[in-house]
């Protein structure tokens, strides 16, 4: 017997649309549609790692495009959970097998990224923080926690192995008198993944407007510099989308808590790590878990 066309479309149309966000966000991490390549090798990092502020440690040339966002956007009651789930699964004495790093570009955009989406990535940092996705606040605080453990053992100890981490972006480490041992770039590595847990920490919550960061060192320090920033010749007429619009800049971003434009920082604005400096950030993610009720989060792309 025939089905009729109608149901016959009907069908095609609910397989079509039936991606899961688990598939949802293995595609787009496998293929994140951006690829952005560095023009200039960053400065060399201080093995010591300080902590760039509302930024990531290590420079990645693979992003997700606008239109993979706008996806991700549109399926967030989906995703968020698949991402609370991978983070909350996530152990650094277990962590997922690396996949083949064979990678596939086509001009500006990424085919195959040759990352695991169960991997801490930048991709996977992109999608909480362009979704907001503060519900995984207490995992980045496990994880960090565990992270910084086992970093503390190995550093005590070179009979202590340094702890495995899969680190997809580039840092520039020293290369002339002060070259690193194998050890001790495996060692940067992990503090750079552990710096980039509380910056996830900072970013989440300065998307929230978290009154306790807006009124920190962290938030005073990044005011001054994206304020001077946007004193510079090529910015300083530049006050609203529309002049960004009438100058050919409509890529500028507008900072959502100044207003003012943000562009390329030849010095990005850091702080020297500490112990002080992780228990601060820590001390405001615990606090807004805690304080700050799920029906006051913000999406701050919603206007």
């Amino acid at each position: 017997m025939k089905l009729p066309l109608a149901i016959l479309f009907f069908s095609t149309a609910s397989l079509l649309a039936a991606e899961s966000g688990e598939a949802l966000v293995d595609r787009l991490i496998r293929s994140p549609g951006e690829f952005d390549q560095m023009c200039d090798a960053p400065p060399p990092l201080d093995p010591k790692v300080p902590l760039p502020i509302y930024k990531l440690v290590a420079d990645r040339d693979m992003h997700l495009s606008a239109a993979n966002i706008a996806e991700l956007r549109k399926h967030r009651d989906e995703v968020v959970p698949v991402l609370k789930k991978r983070l909350a699964a996530f152990d650094f004495t277990k962590p997922p097998k690396a996949v083949s790093k064979k990678q596939k570009f086509k001009e500006e955009t990424v085919e195959v990224s040759g990352i695991n989406p169960r991997q801490l990535s930048g991709l996977l940092y992109e999608m909480v923080l362009n979704l907001d996705v503060v519900d995984v606040l207490p995992d980045l605080l496990r994880i960090e926690e565990q992270l910084r453990s086992l970093l503390e053992k190995a550093d005590e100890s070179r009979k202590v192995a340094v702890p495995a981490v899969d680190l997809d972006g580039f840092v520039n480490l020293p290369e002339d008198e002060k070259v690193l041992s194998k050890r001790d770039k495996a060692m940067t590595h992990g503090r750079v993944v552990q710096r980039e847990l509380l910056s996830m920490m900072l970013q989440l919550l300065r998307s929230q407007k978290y009154p306790p960061l807006l009124e920190s060192e962290f938030e005073k320090k990044y005011a001054a510099a994206i304020k001077a920033r946007a004193q510079e010749e090529d910015l300083k007429d530049i006050k609203t989308p529309a002049d960004a619009k009438a100058k050919q800049e409509e890529y500028l971003e507008f900072d959502p808590v100044y207003g003012v434009p943000l562009s390329y920082m030849r010095e990005y604005p850091t702080v020297a790590f500490s112990g002080d400096v992780r228990n601060q950030i820590r001390g405001f993610a615990e606090t807004f878990t805690k304080t700050v009720p799920k029906e006051q989060w913000k999406l701050s792309w919603v206007k």
